[in-house]
């Protein structure tokens, strides 16, 4: 056998034994498992190169094993370049992981049926998976989280927003699609000087017989000449076929959603979970007659009737602002800067209710944290879905907040200062009802930019000319969406400086981070201007702010700032990533109140509460909801007792198993939707 291949694997298995003990990025057995496989390849390719006899035989085990191995290979470099890393713990191993396992031997070993040759399906194998990877890759640097197949439908979205990311390749990118490479053509060059030899040495049958060879016919029945190993083709070809076909028949979604992993970089065995939770729009538990059944029992247990108007009823004009990544990182743990951040922000202590908007994403994803707000649905009942891509048709009305204030007098805006492209916002908004929707393509002035996206500065500046404009006396509910704090950040154009920079052992190590940071204090200045302009307006006004997730930033920066390797944090450490500051401010004399976690789905029905104006009877039994689980995200749930429990365990679906069945009912099952319900 060639010494090439023997060097090449020996130099892989060193390399994944220091990922192990200088990176923590995998785990002794991992590398021992991987080592097993490459022994056994090794062995298999030895002893076929050096057997005078069944060369054709050999050959079929050879190649065989050649797709089982890449497979197993691709598995690996898959998973490190989605996830930073890859366990396989084998005293522990899962069935997902098991499933993982075998959905990348099973793409190799199709593409070497379809292909016909050895060296094309590992060429090609190897081209999807780094293709996948690499998008995968740069996903988990830029928003946190890998391809998902609600992203084709956000193309137009991530396609408005690219130029602003930094697409340089990174040391641990370029090694494993170098891996990737050498892995092809090592190979490629040994299978063909193996066809030279057989050729040489006049063994014309054999050719390797890398191809299917079709089972040849005679009418005394099949040549003998290789159809023992024809069968054994086929017999590997049924074997992950009846896999395939087992894994709907197991329910392998609903597994993997009970199955919790050290490390999620069972990327494959992901995405087909979510390939399958998509066929169904309703989950199996879902039935009409049960969400009758939550209806009466609350309506009972409550005696609320639908249209009860509180004594208390004001209407003042609404000014909502999801702000594009505004967060406060100091939930986090110990952040030193050179100059304080939100100064102005953790000035605010009169006549507003404040506390931590929890939400379901990280880094990107706003439209879940909007779809949250204007719902008072969960994300977070939804796996991997994005409502508004996934729900919003043409010509469906919505009754939500906004078809809610528009039947108590309210006028309703919308108001984007980017790309009506993103998100399917157009649809959205139609079917909620929005009387006025604006995006950057329908304001006829410039509006002043921070990087290469509308300030909130001048955002705000917006918001004030227009209620500076208004019809007095006509409430107004303005839902506005920034953009300034959009990530990526390593911009360096001439638009930007650097304002806040980290102090201590962070100095100068976390651009990104300064960057961030820096943006976030432009925020609070932009933030001081707007409230002290309606601090003097003459009706009255509540205005809601809260960011639509935190920043993703470098790994290193939150190591440092928490004192622990994230692979190590606590469920309540991994859910304080996924907080963001909020507040609900009043230019009237009102209780200020601080509410501590509260998830994004609950903000509205809070707001309406404390303004008196009417509720339906789906908003009332969110308050209800707030009481017992104040926390409902796509993370984990936090109950009245202040205790965590992660997404999919069974007490999250447990306190969640009501609320979910009316979320269903109130956005996915539109035909039999309980109107009376979810309107006044």
């Amino acid at each position: 056998m060639s010494v090439i291949p023997c060097i090449y694997i020996f130099l892989q298995i060193v390399l994944l034994f220091l990922l192990r003990k200088v990176f923590l990025m995998t785990v002794y057995q991992t590398v021992a498992a991987y080592g097993a496989v490459c022994l056994a390849g090794l062995g298999l390719m030895a002893l076929s190169d050096k057997s005078p006899r069944r060369p054709y035989g050999l050959a079929v085990l050879r190649d065989s094993y050649l797709i089982f191995w890449s497979g197993v290979h691709g598995v690996i470099v898959l998973g490190i370049l989605t996830m930073g890393s890859y366990y396989l713990t084998l005293t522990q191993i899962t069935l997902v992981q098991i499933v993982n396992i075998f959905l990348g031997i099973a793409l190799y070993w199709i593409l070497y049926l379809v292909l016909g040759r050895t060296e094309w399906a590992i060429g090609w194998g190897n081209f999807i998976i780094g293709l996948v990877g690499t998008v995968n890759h740069y996903l988990m640097r830029f928003r946190g989280a890998p391809f998902q197949l609600s992203d084709i439908k956000a193309a137009k979205t991530a396609g408005n927003v690219v130029q602003n990311y930094d697409f340089t390749p990174d040391i641990l990118l370029a090694a494993c699609l170098l891996d990737i490479l050498l892995w092809y053509l090592v190979w490629r060059q040994y299978l063909q000087c193996r066809d030279q030899r057989r050729t040489e040495s006049g063994e014309q049958g054999e050719k390797s017989n890398r191809s299917f060879r079709k089972v040849k016919m005679r009418i005394g029945g099949i040549r003998k000449e290789g159809s023992r190993w024809n069968a054994w083709i086929i017999a590997i070809t049924l074997v992950i076929g009846c896999g395939c076909v087992s894994l709907p028949l197991i329910r392998f979604h609903e597994i993997y959603a009970n199955t919790f992993l050290f490390s999620e970089d069972t990327y494959l065995a992901k995405l087909l979970a979510e390939a399958m939770g998509n066929a169904q729009y309703l989950p199996e538990d879902y039935a009409l007659e049960e969400v009758e059944k939550v209806i009466n029992r609350f309506r009972e247990e409550t005696g609320n009737l639908p249209g009860a108007e509180s004594e208390d009823r004001k209407s003042p004009n609404i000014i909502v602002i999801m702000n594009e990544a505004f967060s406060d990182l100091r939930v986090l743990g110990n952040l030193e800067t050179t100059v304080p951040v939100l100064p102005y922000w953790d000035s605010i202590q009169d006549n507003c209710i404040r506390g931590w908007a929890n939400v379901s994403v990280l880094g990107g994803t706003t439209a879940n944290s909007e779809y949250e707000f204007l719902t008072s649905d969960s994300a977070g009942v939804y796996p991997n879905v994005i409502p508004y891509n996934r729900y919003f048709g043409y010509g469906e009305s919505y009754p939500g907040l906004v078809s809610l204030l528009k039947d108590q007098g309210y006028e309703t805006t919308a108001f984007h200062p980017y790309l009506s492209s993103g998100w399917n916002r157009i649809q959205v908004y139609r079917a909620m009802g929005f009387e006025h929707v604006i995006f950057s393509d329908d304001i006829d002035e410039k509006l002043d930019t921070l990087r290469l996206y509308v300030s909130d500065q001048a955002d705000y500046s917006y918001i004030m000319r227009f209620f500076a404009e208004k019809e007095a006396g006509a409430p107004q509910f303005f839902f506005n969406v920034t953009m300034q704090n959009h990530g990526g950040y390593t911009y360096s154009g001439e638009n930007f400086e650097t304002t806040v920079q980290l102090s201590g052992e962070m100095q100068g190590r976390f651009p990104q981070a300064e960057q961030y940071l820096s943006c976030m204090k432009a925020s609070d200045d932009a933030l001081e201007g707007l409230f002290a302009f309606f601090e003097d307006y003459e009706e009255p006004v509540i205005i809601v702010l809260y960011g639509d997730h935190q920043p993703k930033l470098e790994d290193g920066f939150y190591e440092y700032v928490t004192g622990q390797d994230t692979a190590s944090w606590s469920l309540e450490q991994r859910m304080n990533q996924y907080k963001t500051p909020f507040i609900i401010w009043h230019n009237y004399p009102t209780e200020s109140v601080n509410l501590g976690d509260v998830s994004v789905n609950y903000l509205a029905a809070v707001m309406l509460e404390q303004t008196g104006l009417e509720m339906s009877d789906y908003q009332r039994y969110t308050l209800r909801q707030f009481q017992r689980v104040p926390v409902i995200t796509a993370r984990g749930a936090k109950d009245a007792e202040g205790k965590s429990y992660p997404a999919g365990s069974d007490t999250y679906r447990a306190l969640t198993r009501d609320y979910r069945l009316l979320i269903y009912n109130h956005t996915v099952d539109i035909e039999g939707r309980r109107e009376d319900f979810f309107c006044r």
